[in-house]
């Protein structure tokens, strides 16, 4: 059987578990701090939460764990991720409680309290990476795609978006200090051509490899998706969508990368996943390879850099 490889990585039982051994292993190998833990915490968290994207929102119609077990291997490979910094690895669970918020308001009628928490998430990451608040004009995009944009959606959104200010700038006024609002996005929109000559060789190697199988995974699940019901679609070109965006994002504002790859590689890891399920043929085939070369290449390089 041509696709024989192809099948048993896309919906073989031991995909999962063989992808969280190796990722362990990462872990456990290039402990170096114990705040580290909470990056850990987070991919695992995150890890688990595709599972049930898929059976909450059927992207894949058939059983496979391969989204997962790609975020998985990729999320411990890029070794710079692990490091907790100011809390950027939080981001990414904050992201996925509001996509999830998002996909559940498809077509809803009364979709603003899912409106009002999608965004509720981009605000208080926002407190954590105050340009995460760039990511609002992507959050009402969504909304068009997925048919629930309405003038009581836009305002439940604006709420959501506001609640944490309201609360923080609240809290200070009644301590007697200056709320920190006013300062919070001073650097936001700040563009230095210095940014990119100073990031690590291995922060870039590791989103190009990333972006590279996230633009194929993108274009091909575009493709596969034209057959598929129309539900299904829609909400891949939503996940196509935040890729796209985030990727310009991180093109554009470099200092971000830590907040943004994370979202890029969980996107791409469902594209790939919904891709090599729903279609076999060469190039599938040998893509898949392909990508397994990547990612070796991609997580020996690091762990090289590393030690």
């Amino acid at each position: 059987m041509r696709n024989r490889l192809q099948y048993q990585i896309a919906t073989g039982r031991l995909t999962l578990p063989v992808a969280i051994i190796l990722s362990v292993i990462l872990w456990i190998t290039t402990f170096s701090d114990k705040m580290e833990a909470a990056s850990f915490i987070t991919g695992g968290l995150v890890t688990y939460l595709l599972i049930e994207f898929n059976t909450s929102f059927a992207l894949i119609r058939s059983r496979s764990s391969l989204p997962s077990a790609l975020f998985a291997i990729l999320y411990s490979s890029s070794l710079f991720l692990h490091e907790y910094g100011k809390g950027e690895c939080w981001i990414l669970l904050l992201f996925m409680g509001s996509l999830y918020c998002q996909l559940k308001s498809y077509e809803l009628k009364k979709a603003s309290p899912y409106i009002f928490h999608a965004f509720l998430w981009l605000g208080i990451g926002s407190l954590i990476e105050p340009g995460v608040i760039l990511s609002a004009p992507l959050m009402f995009i969504m909304m068009f795609q997925l048919r629930s944009f309405c003038l009581k959606t836009f305002l439940a959104g604006i709420v959501g978006i506001c609640t944490p200010y309201w609360l923080i700038i609240g809290y200070d006024l009644y301590c007697g200090n200056i709320p920190v609002f006013f300062t919070l996005f001073d650097n936001v929109l700040e563009w230095n051509i210095d940014i990119y000559r100073n990031m690590p060789i291995h922060h870039i190697v590791t989103a190009a490899c990333v972006l590279l199988l996230a633009a194929i995974s993108g274009v091909n699940s575009l493709i596969t998706s034209q057959s598929d019901k129309v539900k299904n679609r829609i909400m891949i070109g939503v996940i196509n969508t935040i890729g796209i965006y985030e990727t310009i994002l991180i093109i554009l504002q470099p200092h971000m990368l830590k907040s943004l790859l994370p979202i890029v590689m969980t996107m791409c890891s469902i594209l790939y996943g919904y891709t090599m399920v729903q279609k076999t043929n060469k190039f599938t085939n040998i893509f898949m390879i392909v990508s397994l070369v990547i990612v070796v290449l991609m997580a020996a390089y690091n762990l090289m850099i590393n030690f």
